[in-house]
């Protein structure tokens, strides 16, 4: 068992392990307050514990947030109940941006290649992501490590996005793919 933990948590710090455990009590004390006493108890939360927050967020009950030290979020940021997010390689949200229902954002990545040692116990690699201003990603939608999400980028409902997107860009399907530009519609 020691073995296990330390092959699979070596490289990372006994305060980053601490932290995380902290978050995640912190995280579920306020993560279910209903209401408006819920949107400012959790702001307050967030400001002590992401890596940025530059306006008020919008956070309904029951948002997992991992990593929170690795998150930096812009000012009219808007999260959806049932949303992850895993900032473990960094995740940078920008200004007015929209999260609906159960949205997956992982910013880790397994490496799966070879057969030794079992997947479970390899550590995760980390792959920043970021999002820029203006996007909305839709419900159920999964963002990929390594992914940047360009200015005005729309992910539609249960998108699975790979690869970058395109400027103002509408995202649909798994893999994500552009199906139009939101700019052809000025």
């Amino acid at each position: 068992m020691i073995e296990f933990l330390r092959g699979k948590f070596g490289g990372t710090s006994k305060s980053d392990l601490g932290r995380t455990q902290l978050e995640a009590v912190l995280f579920w004390i306020v993560g279910g307050v209903p209401a408006a006493p819920g949107f400012l108890v959790r702001n307050a939360c967030y400001r002590l514990l992401f890596a940025h927050l530059g306006g008020f967020a919008w956070v309904q009950p029951g948002v997992t947030i991992v990593n929170a030290h690795r998150l930096r979020v812009g000012t009219h940021f808007g999260c959806n109940t049932g949303t992850y997010i895993n900032a473990v390689g960094g995740v940078t949200i920008g200004d007015y941006v929209l999260l609906g229902t159960n949205v997956t954002i992982s910013s880790g990545e397994h490496p799966i290649d070879g057969t030794q040692p079992p997947i479970f116990a390899r550590p995760v690699v980390p792959r920043a992501i970021v999002i820029e201003d203006d996007v909305w990603i839709g419900a159920n939608a999964v963002i990929l490590p390594g992914v940047r999400l360009r200015r005005g980028s729309v992910i539609g409902a249960n998108a699975v996005v790979t690869a970058d997107t395109a400027e103002y860009s509408v995202n649909v399907g798994a893999p994500a793919r552009m199906i139009r530009s939101r700019a052809d519609r000025d």
